[in-house]
């Protein structure tokens, strides 16, 4: 915890930097901050790094290390992104984008569980926050949608964790009696019944908040509206914390033997459900950004069900499906948001023949969906390979929805990336755009697309 609270102060000097945004001068103030925000990666590192060689793919200091990777790609990405967007305030930004970091970096370290849902819902908050500072009638929705369906689930949750508490609360220990080790030590004390309430209403609290399936419609709408370097936060590290959220719950809490809404048959069931609806939804999306807010809800879907059958291989190729997944999913969300202010939309249909502007942009913006279709040798492709591996000893019905829906995911993310290098008309034939110019790709775009 004390490692934790140090970096803590990591979001602090990003709400101090921008309080200076006067004096440091708008241009000047991102560079400063991102600067800063690679410093406390840098001290992260050397902090959590003993632990990375001493426990072998222990959980916190990977995922905190994690979180401050994408939190520094992102802070690097703002620089640009709010030199394209010169009317948002860069002071309410940071402020906000530091309250979410800080968010992150709790649910991340902490050892409790009450901690971690106030973290939780202190996340929605800012980065609902950040999603309403776009000013348009679709980010007000969109962020309205989020805070009112996450707090309702994460209502849920809290209702479950004040069962624990109060079946514990002999112990007279405080918050203390949260912590995952004190439930795992002591779960027999708790009466089964209530076990088993508090774990539906937790994983289906939380589970809103990460987005499975049937609590997923907020998603969607709010990635697609938030600041493309806070939707890099949002899918790519929010989502995978509050999952592991559940998955130290559901370790911690032990139901009898034979229960079948236990915690790992309930990620069983959400994640089947959301690998199923995130492939399908891959194949008529036409937003950009909405087609990588539906990849990350069949993503998380195999994540769960990873969590869910909660053995060796899994439980490896699930951190390893997380950590590629955050890499991956955060690069293209920069990406495609910059795509979209060169191209001025978010329109699939009209983002065609791009190979012929900004290529490295295009470049990196292809590699993350091949990536995300599991191309080999990209490192998806072989945590989905160990998840199918793991899902084939016992879990063939499981192994065979997965596998089903790992293809129809591959052709949809083809079809989407054939169709944005070589136009629509004809795949192997393509027309050349005219020039560079983003007008006259534009026109090109205006074709006919169907």
């Amino acid at each position: 915890m004390d490692s934790l609270g140090l970096l803590g102060l990591g979001p602090v000097g990003v709400i101090v930097g921008s309080m200076f945004e006067r004096v440091l001068q708008r241009q000047r103030t991102p560079y400063v901050i991102a600067t800063w925000v690679s410093v406390v990666l840098l001290f992260t590192l050397y902090t959590e790094w003993s632990l990375l060689i001493s426990r072998h793919w222990h959980w916190t200091p990977i995922l905190l290390v994690m979180t401050n990777v994408i939190a520094t790609t992102s802070a690097w990405d703002s620089v640009i992104w709010l030199h394209e967007h010169p009317k948002i305030p860069t002071q309410h930004y940071y402020i906000g984008w530091a309250l979410f970091w800080i968010s992150l970096i709790l649910i991340a370290g902490s050892p409790n569980l009450a901690v971690s849902w106030v973290a939780i819902e202190f996340s929605t908050l800012a980065s609902g926050a950040l999603i309403i500072l776009m000013g348009s009638h679709q980010a007000l929705e969109a962020a309205w949608k989020y805070i009112v369906i996450a707090s309702v689930g994460l209502a849920l949750g809290l209702i479950g964790i004040i069962f624990l508490y109060a079946a514990l609360q002999f112990q007279d220990l405080g918050w203390t009696t949260l912590n995952y080790t004190n439930l795992a030590h002591h779960y027999r004390a708790i009466p089964p019944i209530v076990r088993a309430l508090a774990t539906i209403l937790i994983v289906s609290g939380i589970g809103t908040k990460v987005g499975l399936v049937p609590f997923h419609t907020w998603l969607p709408d709010a990635h697609s509206e938030a600041p493309s370097p806070v939707s890099g936060l949002l899918s790519g590290v929010l989502l995978g914390l509050c999952l592991i959220t559940i998955e130290r719950f559901v370790t911690s809490i032990i139901l009898p033997g034979g229960s079948f809404l236990s915690g790992f048959h309930l990620l069983t069931l959400f994640g089947t459900l959301s690998v199923v609806v995130g492939s399908l939804a891959l194949l008529v999306q036409r937003d950009v950004k909405r087609l990588l807010a539906y990849s990350s809800l069949e993503q998380m879907g195999i994540i769960a069900i990873a969590l869910g059958i909660d053995t060796p291989l899994a439980r490896l190729a699930a951190l390893l499906q997380l950590v590629f997944h955050a890499l991956v999913k955060s690069t293209l969300f920069y990406a495609g948001g910059h795509l979209s202010v060169i191209y001025q939309t978010k329109d699939l249909d009209k983002l065609v023949n791009i190979r012929h502007t900004h290529k490295p942009l295009v470049i990196l913006w292809t590699l993350g969906i091949l990536a995300l279709a599991g191309i080999p040798p990209l490192g998806l492709a072989y945590s989905e390979w160990l998840i199918l591996a793991a899902l084939w000893n016992g879990h063939m019905v499981l192994l065979i929805i997965m596998a089903i829906s790992l293809l129809m995911t591959f052709m949809a993310l083809m079809y989407h990336v054939l169709r944005q290098l070589w136009g629509s008309h004809d795949l192997f034939f393509p027309k050349v755009a005219p020039s560079n110019s983003v007008v006259d790709v534009t026109e090109v775009k205006g074709e006919s697309v169907l």
